[in-house]
């Protein structure tokens, strides 16, 4: 939601100026390079659009709320990464009255049109949160390509080892393991947040969590996934950066707060 959040988060991942050996720039700052055939404005970070050259690197993987031959990857990192606090907010909001996929195609089509775009580097994680695959992608071929490795990563998505369970218990949710804090399509919450569907490969009726991670700094966004947590994780939210990053992303109830205990047995 913040330039400095987005820097700690790259952080996180041994992204630093010293490791990298160049300069991070950070900034919420947009340029608006077109709009779309339904009348959205398309962001883009300024930074990148003033250079030479923009190389695209994100996880291929499946979306945690969307349905589609493209969810998570390339793509959205041209839409809701690139597009910053506004690009993302805008295509959120629209989202809800056009479909994903068409958003997803309007938004690309008109980014590797106007901006410099040379390439992606799509990565592919195994059941194990490791790094499996890597592949360059030009930008011609980002949507066939995306498309097929969505199939791969959804075949290597990991899943828990029973079809149905009364309560799971969650040590750590966070948004260095899924922008829904704990990955909704290895929970069955993909398709609401509190009850498993019929296309949910697992049931679970309700689900415990015990805190946060560190990486998170404080962003609890997917903790209204669950319906049971303790104090101490409560008492460490950081609310505002979890209010903002909720309504950017259109799913106001993934800040809601579940019933808090003060003990994790009590929870239990």
């Amino acid at each position: 939601g913040t330039a400095d959040g987005q820097t700690e988060v790259i952080a996180s991942y041994g992204i630093t100026a010293e490791t990298m050996g160049v300069e991070i720039r950070s900034s919420m700052e947009t340029v608006i390079v077109d709009t779309t055939s339904h009348g959205i404005p398309v962001h883009f970070d300024k930074h990148a659009y003033e250079a030479d050259h923009v190389l695209i690197c994100g996880r291929v993987k499946p979306h945690t709320r969307f349905v589609g031959d493209i969810e998570s990857g390339l793509h959205k990192m041209m839409l809701i990464g690139l597009g910053k606090h506004e690009g993302a907010k805008i295509y959120h909001r629209a989202i809800e009255d056009i479909s994903f996929e068409e958003i997803i195609n309007a938004v690309a089509k008109s980014i590797l049109q106007k901006c410099s775009v040379v390439a992606g580097l799509a990565i592919v994680e195994n059941s194990y949160d490791q790094t499996a695959l890597i592949e360059a992608v030009p930008p011609d071929q980002f949507y066939e390509r995306e498309k097929a490795l969505l199939n791969i990563a959804r075949d290597w998505l990991p899943r828990l080892p029973f079809p149905q369970t009364d309560l799971l218990i969650v040590d750590r949710i966070g948004k260095n393991i899924s922008g829904s804090g704990m990955d909704a399509c290895v929970i069955g919450r993909k398709f609401n947040d509190h009850a498993a569907t019929e296309r949910d490969h697992v049931s679970v009726k309700r689900i415990m969590i015990r805190g946060l991670t560190q990486e998170t700094h404080g962003n609890a966004c997917g903790i209204g996934l669950a319906e049971f947590t303790n104090e101490r994780t409560v008492a460490s939210v950081d609310w505002k950066i979890t209010r903002i990053n909720a309504n950017t992303g259109s799913h106001p109830t993934a800040a809601m707060v579940p019933l808090a205990y003060p003990t994790d047995r009590e929870a239990i």
